[in-house]
């Protein structure tokens, strides 16, 4: 089947990556960014649902369209209504209070168009064990670099701003892909409040060993990817003892590289089939979607229990004190996320 993409807004940051999920099903895009444009047989791309004006997706009740959600990584939708009004869902953060019946997880993918392109270097060739590059004073970060920092050698670049009110200055892209190419190991802790974050996948588009977290309630990698081989901590002494142990066996290291690497292009090649699978099944379909698994979801505490289970207890501590002086700072509690005051400038039909 074929549709036509209709966008939100033109700053997609997800758009390459989208569109290497989506563009076998899709013969036309559409660039709105005003939220005028309703059309049958379509994708709907779209951030900030929970806040936009409801009446524009009541327009889609009825028709063959499906709605790509991006941006909620912190369960801002409620009774996630406006998901009723689609033949089905796509979204970004997976948790089980969905429905899978009618909505469907994606990972975050890799949003870069344009992939760094030096031949990749096996494991044991890399100049660099691991890396870490970014914020690491929040979430489980912090413990990131007190558990790995003497594991040589590593190249750590980290952008907090420093007591003085300065900051580090910012390495480029070009830069921060060498360095994810030449590192053995990507440490990804959570991102801000959620275990996914692109490092993650990023990790994996350079053949770089990617290690990620679960929690003791959740093994989130694994209840969104399926079985797969990234290496699995519940704590960051834990990727120390990997690290160490895989360094003095440099054929296992590579192994396990090649592993990963294989892993995730079969699985590319297997998403890219259920998602033809999922718009060919719901099409058919004249149900309404009911977008969760249970009631429960719906009420005003579930979405602050969800984002507890991702975090660890100095993680949840952390943020914890970051929210009570902000509120000190600037004497209110700043929403996670805002969508933008204007929306974007619309393009032109492609």
């Amino acid at each position: 089947m074929k549709f036509t993409a209709i966008w939100q807004g033109t700053a997609f940051g997800e758009y390459a990556w989208l569109m290497r999920l989506f563009e076998p099903y899709i013969e036309k895009q559409c660039f709105d960014g005003e939220y005028k444009i309703v059309l049958d047989n379509a994708i709907l791309f779209d951030k900030f649902v929970h806040i936009r004006d409801k009446s524009y997706y009541t327009q889609f009740n009825g028709k063959n369209v499906f709605l790509v959600h991006l941006n909620d990584e912190t369960y801002e939708g409620g009774d996630y209504s406006q998901y009723r009004n689609f033949r089905g869902v796509f979204r970004n953060y997976w948790s089980d209070g969905f429905n899978t019946d009618g909505v469907m997880t994606l990972p975050l993918g890799h949003p870069k168009s344009d992939p760094w392109q030096a031949p990749e270097l096996a494991a044991s060739k890399r100049p660099y064990l691991w890396s870490f590059l970014g914020q690491a004073e929040k979430s489980s970060r912090p413990e990131v670099l007190h558990a790995l920092r003497s594991v040589e050698p590593n190249f750590i670049h980290t952008t907090d701003t420093r007591p003085d009110g300065t900051r580090p200055a910012l390495l480029t892209r070009q830069k921060c892909d060498q360095v994810l190419h030449e590192s053995v190991f990507a440490p990804c802790p959570m991102g801000n409040v959620n275990l996914d974050s692109f490092r993650v996948y990023e990790a994996l588009e350079a053949g770089t060993i990617p290690i990620v977290e679960r929690r003791l309630t959740l093994d989130y990698f694994r209840s969104m990817l399926g079985k797969h081989p990234l290496p699995t901590v519940s704590s960051w002494n834990g990727a120390r003892k990997l690290i160490l142990t895989l360094r003095n066996n440099p054929a296992k290291m590579n192994a396990l590289q090649n592993e990963c690497r294989d892993w995730w292009q079969d699985y590319l090649v297997r998403l890219g089939g259920e998602i033809g699978q999922f718009l060919e099944r719901r099409s058919s379909e004249s149900r309404q979607v009911e977008p969760l698994r249970h009631g429960f979801v719906a009420s005003a505490g579930w979405k602050y229990l969800e984002l507890m289970r991702h975090h660890s207890a100095s993680g949840i501590g952390r943020r914890i004190k970051r929210q009570f002086l902000r509120i000190v700072k600037e004497k209110r509690w700043r929403h996670t996320y805002l969508a933008p005051k204007t929306p974007p400038v619309a393009r032109r039909d492609s």
